[in-house]
């Protein structure tokens, strides 16, 4: 019975050969009606004439995570979620208080360290000099006073006239003259001389130090600002005003991009991947915007396969398949939100329609 089975069913297959091979010899012989009919089903594009891949909107630079250099408490979010900001903008601020107070200690210092070298360079103003000649003129005279009354009493203490005691003291107070004197001519010399080389490379060189530390207290001041890296919009806000932010584990306080440019990164299955190429044209759908179509180009293909990561809700689609990524970027970019899954139409080229 199955032997029958199977002569009877190959019959059935013959005969049915036979009759279309009859019907295409009639239509090729005399149905006009037809052989249009034949023609145009022929023509008409098939599934292979197309290459469809799911995709998702993404900004063509990656999503930036913001957050401090510095820990501390915020007590300033400036933007909100769809806020457009540019480079350099102050986004948020932590408490900067101890940083403002550190700036200007170290900017007082600088300033008295500036004064110590500025005065080490200029020397002696010519009133000091005065001064300091007028002091030593006094030292010198008084020396030479206490010197002709030593010698005096020196007199009087061989006629016995004073004790030894008060001669004593003649002498002292002669020899301190003396020694008065002598300081005050070399605090004289000091001053008319200048200051040495070794103290003005000495004031110079803590000036340099100074502001080392005040351009490094203004950094970390600085560090208490969140400023916009580049041009683009606030998409998360992930912090608010009062909380404590870290650096183990960094704080992550806002999430931006840049819109300007978008692109699509699309799933291409493995059985596909023959038939699209870099420069390949075609449009981009998305069910929210019907029959829409955004055209636009595939810009790079990447170079190895992997599994498959955007899923639809066709419960007939495979999971399991491996895909290749490709980029595809709009010929004018739409307003579409980032994360969007899209539709990915790629026509293909006649020379690689398999």
């Amino acid at each position: 019975m199955k032997r029958r089975s199977v002569v009877v069913a190959l019959v059935g297959a013959g005969a049915l050969g036979a009759a279309w091979l009859g019907r295409a010899k009639i239509v090729g012989a005399g149905g006009g009606g037809d052989s249009e009919q034949q023609r145009q089903v022929l023509a008409a594009p098939t599934e292979r004439d197309e290459v469809v891949a799911p995709g998702r909107v993404e900004a063509e630079t990656d999503v930036i995570d913001l957050g401090f250099e510095q820990g501390g408490r915020i007590i300033a979010l400036l933007v909100n979620e769809g806020d457009h900001v540019s480079k350099g903008q102050v986004l948020a601020r932590l408490d900067d208080r101890l940083a403002a107070a550190r700036v200007a200690r170290a900017q007082a210092a600088l300033d008295a360290a500036r004064a110590r070298r500025d005065a080490a360079f200029r020397g002696s103003r010519l009133a000091e000099i005065r001064a300091v000649e007028a002091e030593a003129d006094a030292a010198r005279t008084q020396a030479t006073n206490e010197a002709t009354e030593r010698a005096r009493g020196e007199r009087l203490l061989g006629k016995q006239a004073i004790t030894d005691a008060e001669a004593e003291r003649l002498r002292s107070g002669a020899q301190a003259s003396a020694a008065r004197a002598a300081a005050a001519d070399a605090r004289l010399a000091v001053v008319r001389e200048g200051t040495r080389g070794e103290l003005k490379r000495a004031a110079m060189a803590e000036v340099a130090g100074l502001q080392a530390e005040l351009e490094e207290t203004r950094l970390l001041w600085a560090q208490m600002e969140l400023r916009a890296p580049t041009d683009g919009v606030v998409l998360r806000r992930h912090a608010e005003i009062g909380e404590q932010v870290s650096l183990v584990p960094p704080t992550v306080v806002l999430s931006m991009a840049n819109l300007d440019k978008l692109q699509v990164r699309a799933e291409v299955d493995e059985e596909d991947i023959a038939r699209i190429g870099v420069n390949q044209t075609g449009f981009v759908r998305v069910d929210a915007y019907g029959e829409r179509r955004f055209p636009g180009k595939v810009v790079r293909v990447m170079g190895d396969l992997g599994r498959k990561a955007i899923r639809n809700d066709d419960p007939k689609a495979r999971v399991d398949t491996r895909v290749l990524e490709v980029i595809f970027v709009f010929d004018t970019t739409p307003t579409l939100p980032l994360g969007l899954r899209v539709d990915l139409h790629l026509p293909v080229p006649a020379g690689r329609r398999g």
